[in-house]
């Protein structure tokens, strides 16, 4: 009902209202469910807290060279659980946080800026460098990104079915409203903002430059929530970044692909 009157209004109100509801849509996280797989690996975690006034929740398995794991948009730290548990039997400190507006920290709403700046926080309280960071779709790219916004650093990353550049929320937004061109690139332009380029650079995955054999980019052949050129952007700016290609998956379940925790484990243990 609610998507019913903001997509007849959205065409009616004047450019900056509209702008402000569909941010408000676009920014507004839905809470997600926990399976159970999820729920066990979780239940083996140590909760931490972080950020601001440490009101941000992250959780962490084992010991060892510490491990970032960032879920996407509309996620949790609960989807990247099985992960983390394969990683700390691997004798790492695996670390997940739930970025502003997600899972268990405040707020139900997020923006890019809490995407970039939140993996930041996190990795700044920790007590010693980060072996890897590991991010999936929008954390992928926003990981990928924060290197050069705050200074993100770990020996080796990883991006699981991460886009080349943050357009998914446009195409949404662009599905669900119907806005007037002019709303949509308004609206590009304040994401943008977030990773501090102009939109026309963010389409070249310039967040991604410099990314080199440290860096396994892995995608999904029956991924359907991406654009299938994502992968080859991406590869085109970083071509000596490792690539791997699963299939039968599809942007979510691959983060529960023994396939997925097979091929991230020897990356962090191969020399």
């Amino acid at each position: 009902m609610i998507e019913a009157v903001a997509r007849q209004a959205i065409n009616l109100l004047p450019e900056r209202p509209a702008l402000l509801l569909a941010r408000r849509l676009l920014e507004r996280i839905r809470p997600l469910s926990v399976t159970p797989e999820q729920q066990h690996a979780l239940r083996d975690a140590e909760r931490l807290s972080y950020g601001a006034n440490s009101r941000q929740v992250a959780w962490r398995w084992g010991d060892g060279p510490a491990v970032m794991l960032i879920h996407g948009w509309g996620g949790r730290a609960a989807q990247m659980a099985p992960l983390a548990q394969a990683i700390a039997d691997m004798g790492f400190c695996a670390v997940a946080p739930d970025i502003t507006g997600h899972g268990d920290s405040p707020d139900r709403f997020s923006s890019w800026t809490h995407f970039t700046g939140d993996p930041a926080l996190l990795a700044a309280q920790l007590p010693g460098p980060l072996k890897a960071c590991i991010g999936h779709s929008a954390g992928g790219l926003a990981m990928m990104a924060a290197r050069s916004l705050h200074g993100l650093h770990a020996d080796r990353f990883v991006c699981i079915c991460a886009p080349s550049h943050p357009y998914p929320p446009i195409v949404v937004i662009s599905k669900r409203l119907a806005p007037r061109r002019t709303l949509l690139d308004r609206l590009q332009d304040h994401i943008a903002a977030s990773f501090g380029r102009p939109w026309i650079e963010l389409e070249t995955a310039q967040a991604y430059a410099g990314a080199g054999r440290n860096s396994l980019l892995i995608y999904d052949r029956n991924d359907r929530y991406l654009d299938g050129s994502d992968g080859k952007r991406v590869a085109a700016l970083s071509p000596d970044a490792r690539q791997m290609i699963i299939d039968g998956n599809g942007h979510q379940k691959i983060l529960s692909s023994p396939l997925l925790a097979q091929a991230v484990t020897e990356f962090l243990t191969t020399a």
